[in-house]
């Protein structure tokens, strides 16, 4: 029986009807009905004592968070499930639990590893770099027992194949055969690795070793399978590029020979190399028609802007290929007043130089087929794409350009 006093008003005043009864709350939490035991009342009393000005209950000093919990209770030595690589001499309990790590023959200390480093990969994701460490620990033991010390390099590389760690997989599964080549799962876990890091060769090699050491084992066959699909794939796809190579390189060679009997010369400069959106153009050579063409990028020096022709035949002359840009599709928007025409503009080349401070502008003729300029000496047709220039004829920028070249011409 508890002998204790609990003072408590058994006879209330009664509420005047005649007034207005205002309720108020407060974060005081309200007496407790009396149930006339006397220990339950202590009890009832005690409880909402411990009740916060907030309303909510006040916690020990010693009591766990509930966001935090597990991670508090891994700081007592009684409950933790890792120990520091450090000893804190300031707590006796933790550096005894840490000293009977290390108790007892190489061989049992690396087998305590081998289980604390399962526990924590069983745990989840969270506590795989925990596993990681207790399996490398183990490994450090340098046991005399090789099976052993394979199914911890083997238990690493599964950690390390879940956590993305593919080549570190591949690592500890040949550490893991060199010890113990029967093994079958290091084989089946490297052949997993090898498939993530897209080396079906590898990968089929390994699962067939798995297979042949444990034909019945269906996880193996499904991964074999799955790395086999994936290999035949891509070597049907490596089998494609290299048919498309073939294909190009023969194009390329006709290409070549057709411009050559035309007289045209060409030239490769790392230091000219066209945009992006042009560079997949190439010069075409169609065998049907025996006919020659070039892409073409058309420079407005004035407006810094271009064009863009994919396919200018060298038969066809420079007013076939402008007429439909300067005149048929009217202003661009650039030119609203529509001032460049074909009547009221030039055709400008630069002469071909690897020093581009010595290259002159040249004016040809809108009349003359592609082919008569191409063979012209001083011309080259640079990384497979021509490029001319259109000048206003009479305009004080254009003028002013012409000029500029002519003065370097005359140095």
């Amino acid at each position: 029986m508890l002998n204790a006093v609990v003072n408590v008003s058994r006879n209330p005043a009664p509420l005047d009807p005649t007034r207005t009864q205002t309720m108020t709350t407060s974060p005081t939490p309200a007496a407790a009905t009396p149930t006339g035991d006397l220990e339950l009342d202590i009890i009832e009393a005690i409880a909402k004592a411990r009740i916060g000005p907030d309303g909510q209950p006040i916690k020990p000093s010693w009591a766990l968070s509930e966001d935090k919990w597990e991670e508090e209770l891994n700081s007592v030595p009684l409950f933790m499930r890792s120990l520091p690589d450090t000893a804190d001499e300031s707590n006796p309990e933790l550096s005894a639990l840490q000293s009977l790590i290390y108790d007892g023959t190489p061989e049992e200390i690396a087998e305590n590893f081998k289980n604390q480093g399962n526990e924590m990969f069983r745990d989840g994701r969270k506590h795989f770099p925990h596993a990681i460490r207790f399996y490398t620990q183990g490994i450090d033991q340098q046991c005399s027992d090789n099976k052993l010390n394979a199914t911890l390099y083997c238990n690493r590389a599964a950690v390390h194949i879940e956590m993305g760690n593919f080549r570190k997989c591949v690592n500890d599964c040949i550490a893991a055969i060199k010890l113990n080549p029967a093994l079958v799962k290091a084989y089946y876990r490297m052949g997993r690795a090898y498939t993530k890091l897209d080396k079906f060769d590898e990968a089929v090699a390994a699962l067939s070793r798995a297979i042949t050491l444990d034909p019945e084992n269906g996880t193996v066959k499904v991964a074999l399978e799955e790395a086999q699909k994936k290999l035949d794939e891509a070597s049907a796809q490596q089998a494609d590029r290299l048919r498309q190579q073939e294909l190009q390189a023969e194009v390329d060679k006709l290409v070549a020979q057709a411009i050559e009997r035309a007289g045209i010369k060409t030239a490769t400069l790392a230091t000219h190399v066209p945009a992006a959106e042009y560079a997949s153009h190439r010069p075409i050579y169609d065998v049907a028609n025996d006919s020659l063409s070039f892409p073409c990028l058309v420079l407005y020096p004035e407006f810094n802007q271009s064009d863009f022709i994919t396919h200018f035949d060298i038969g066809s002359t420079f007013l076939d290929q402008l007429r439909p840009i300067l005149d048929e599709a009217g202003a661009a928007p650039w030119d609203p007043e529509h001032t460049y025409k074909t009547s009221t503009t030039d055709v400008y080349f630069l002469t071909f130089d690897t020093d581009p401070n010595k290259r002159r502008l040249v004016k040809v003729g809108k009349k003359l087929s592609l082919h008569t300029v191409l063979k012209s000496s001083w011309s080259r047709v640079v990384n497979g794409v021509v490029e001319f220039l259109v000048l206003h004829r009479d305009n004080k920028f254009c003028n002013e350009y012409v000029e500029k070249y002519r003065a370097r011409a005359g140095k």
